[in-house]
């Protein structure tokens, strides 16, 4: 696959974790360790703003979970006209 990928792009607002450039398109991902629901909802607002920023209108957000019991998840939300599309990772057993 062709493009390109920048780590910790800054923004007006911050830094990005990163971004993906391929064929004209932005593919912008946030990443987080779980440290509770507000935090998590914190961090999608975040990477709303970032989208808003960058002209993008979908993105990414993974969730590293280390719970003791962790549940793998997917969620799709819409925050502030922005998609957000949500993993979340098991770190427990490694």
């Amino acid at each position: 696959m062709r493009g390109f990928m920048y780590p910790e792009v800054r923004t007006g607002r911050g830094r990005m974790d990163l971004i993906r450039l391929h064929q004209g398109d932005k593919y912008i991902v946030e990443t987080k360790i779980w440290e509770g629901q507000k935090s998590y909802q914190a961090g999608k607002r975040q990477l709303a703003k970032y989208l808003k920023l960058e002209g993008v209108t979908e993105g990414y957000y993974i969730v590293f979970n280390h719970r003791k019991k962790p549940q793998a998840r997917f969620d799709r939300d819409r925050i502030e006209g922005k998609t957000i599309v949500s993993y979340w990772i098991n770190l427990t057993g490694f």
